[in-house]
């Protein structure tokens, strides 16, 4: 097996067709059946299930596992690749959920590169996040819940207040809103932080479904719509205080903040440790200008 390998079984997957592969990457199809065939061969497993008289390919259990691993083997290889050409202590694996990326950590992650870093980003969720900086995966990792592991310290950076939002025309005039006039059947939902779901299934049955759930801040302003609301962290509301298309309310019964923690490898291995200093020096420094810092 070689990269080319992975490259054909995911342009066959991405089309479910190996007509289509053939044509994206300029093979006969019966050069790309027998690729095919001979990886499943050398892996004895059976990678996509081929029906007589279907076109259409559909991809097997064990060959969705196999291009997932066959994926981490390929990043991996392009890293080994890459150290010849990489100072070690220079790249930088970054790990952190969405909302920080685009509304807290932008402006520092983009002065990185003139710090001396060739920085990797990678978003993902809390627990995501933990597992790659404990299998040293990633160097550094935002997360929004304190978790206990063996290998990782961990370190309370932010503190943001939490407010409502919704659009103009919706029926909540106050300033301050309390839980009780809000309806979950009307909520535009996001998950922001354990402590905060806690709070939100004291005020909202949890077996109610709100109008969506939604995984980033962009998809939850894209479903908010006159009549629904949403809560946002201090980050996500300032970008958009003073957009007419957005209204926003403090809680009159106040939400736990959104509390944010970096998280390290107690044992970062050789050459890191003081390249992740360094990188948490700057951080505070940036850090110490937002109005939430700890």
């Amino acid at each position: 097996m070689d990269s080319f390998d992975i490259e054909l079984f995911r342009a066959i997957i991405s089309s479910r067709s190996i007509t289509q592969a053939s044509q994206a990457l300029m093979l006969s199809q019966s050069a790309i059946s027998q690729r095919l065939l001979r990886l499943e061969q050398e892996l004895g497993i059976k990678l996509i299930d081929r029906q007589k008289g279907i076109r259409r390919v559909e991809i097997t259990e064990q060959g969705a596992r196999f291009l997932e691993l066959a994926e981490k083997w390929e990043n991996s290889y392009q890293e080994i690749l890459r150290l010849k050409d990489t100072e070690p202590d220079q790249s930088l694996v970054i790990a952190s959920p969405d909302s920080l990326v685009n509304f807290v950590l932008g402006p520092f992650l983009k002065r990185l590169p003139s710090l001396g870093y060739f920085p990797r980003l990678r978003t993902q969720q809390s627990l995501e996040i933990y597992d790659l900086v404990d299998n040293k995966e990633a160097d550094v990792g935002f997360v929004f819940r304190d978790a206990r592991y063996a290998n990782i310290v961990t370190r309370s950076v932010l503190r943001e207040p939490i407010s409502m939002i919704c659009r103009p025309g919706s029926p909540w005039n106050e300033r301050a809103v309390h839980p009780q006039q809000l309806r979950k059947q009307d909520e535009i939902y996001l998950a922001w932080s354990p402590a905060i779901q806690q709070w939100h299934d004291y005020w909202w049955n949890p077996s109610t479904h709100p109008v969506v759930h939604v995984d980033t801040p962009a998809a939850l302003l894209n479903y908010l719509a006159p009549g629904t609301w949403a809560m946002c962290p201090e980050s996500v509301v300032a970008a958009y205080r003073g957009n007419q298309e957005i209204e926003i309310h403090a809680f009159a019964e106040k939400p736990p903040d959104r509390e944010c923690f970096l998280i390290l490898h107690k044992s970062p291995g050789s050459g890191r440790t003081k390249m992740i200093a360094r990188f948490e020096r700057h951080l505070d420094t940036f850090l110490r200008a937002l109005p939430y810092h700890v």
